[in-house]
């Protein structure tokens, strides 16, 4: 016979349960993130495939709905000119990228190491007119100065060897980069067959309920992170985009370095952006102080439409989380995991809080019914 305190306690004991071990999991988070690192490095090629079938499904879901429906193409042939699209269109862009957007980066970038002795002399003039009227410690740049002198040398004495690195490493990457799109496209080819013999393990293996719960969480897990794929890219091709045009109407320098910096760090929520207009406006201060005057408020423009208009309207209500819990997201996976941690916080945060909404929502549900 069971006990009634055990059952009127039961929950409570689970909810502590829980929170023990998500408190643990905390501590120690780091040996845990070491050992998942040691595996991903294992399985990196597989992973990365499996991470651009993920990218590509949906864009060629679009194309294949499109012949389908419009089109009244047959099944199999619209669902391999949909794959076929999908990777033609992110060769094309980054095809652009590469012949557009680098060209004009490595441009700014050898314009900067050849001015930069004038931009760091033009920065201590700036800052000795403004410390000597307030009274404060000149700040001393010369020891700034002699060490970019030393890092050009030593660039110049090492860029064979460098390159002959950079060669290999290169060939490396497009060999792993080709095994990972060859599985792609076998994800996306026979995605179907494959979930449906996930499911039918899942099924076989596991407790009707439990097997129900564990389809509703994965269901979760891939529209939150497919959701903050979509809203998050495009939001930052946007903003980049209208970033790099506005540089160039104005006349500003290092367009194109500023504009990808922009838009590779907006795809953290609320304060990517902000990342890439604080490394903008030391660089233009080492140029012009009134340059980065002009962009400081260019940007503070952008940012207004962005946050106004643009995020809104693109991104909208895809996450379905409230600004305070971005916001901890970031923070936390900033401190886990740096960079990574904050690009992954939010759709992870976003899962636990609709897995938590939906929990609350049917336990109210079950209460209030008759």
């Amino acid at each position: 016979m069971v006990n009634p305190l055990d059952k009127k306690h039961r929950g409570s004991i689970w909810w502590i349960t829980i929170l023990i071990a998500g408190l643990l999991l905390l501590l120690c988070s780091g040996m845990i993130l070491r050992g998942i690192s040691s595996i991903a490095q294992l399985f990196r090629t597989f992973l990365l495939g499996i991470m651009i079938a993920f990218v590509l499904n949906q864009p060629s879901k679009l194309i294949q709905n499109a012949l389908t429906k419009k089109a009244n193409w047959r099944e199999k042939p619209a669902k391999a000119v949909g794959i076929l699209g999908a990777y033609l269109f992110i060769f094309a862009l980054l095809a652009a990228v590469v012949g557009i957007v680098i060209p004009q980066m490595i441009d700014s970038v050898r314009t900067f190491a050849l001015n930069m002795d004038a931009y760091l002399n033009n920065l201590q003039q700036e800052l000795d007119r403004i410390t000597i009227p307030l009274g404060v410690q000149r700040i001393d740049l010369s020891n700034l100065i002699d060490l970019a002198h030393a890092g050009l040398g030593k660039m110049d004495a090492a860029v064979v060897p460098h390159i002959l690195s950079v060669t290999g490493t290169m060939l490396q990457a497009l060999g792993t980069l080709a095994i990972s799109i060859a599985f792609s496209v076998y994800l996306l080819a026979g995605k179907e067959r494959i979930l449906s013999q996930g499911n039918r393990v899942l099924r076989a293996y596991l407790p009707k309920q439990t097997y129900e719960q564990t389809h509703s969480v994965v269901r979760v897990i891939v529209d939150c992170f497919r959701n903050y794929l979509i809203g998050q890219t495009t939001e930052a091709i946007i903003l980049g985009s209208l970033c790099f045009v506005g540089m160039l109407i104005l006349g500003l320098e290092y367009a194109g370095v500023v504009s990808v910096t922009v838009g590779v760090t907006a795809m953290i929520p609320i304060l990517g952006a902000y990342i890439g207009g604080v490394v903008a406006v030391i660089l233009l201060f080492m140029i012009a102080p009134w340059k980065a005057l002009v962009f400081l408020v260019f940007f503070v423009i952008l940012q207004q439409v962005e946050n106004n208009v643009i995020y809104p309207r693109v991104v909208g209500g895809r996450l379905g989380l409230p600004g305070i819990w971005v916001l901890l997201a970031i923070t936390v996976g900033g401190q886990i995991g740096g960079v990574v941690g904050m690009l992954l916080g939010v759709p992870i945060t976003t899962v636990l809080y609709t897995l938590l909404r939906n929990s609350v929502r049917s336990r109210e549900s079950k209460k209030s019914s008759p």
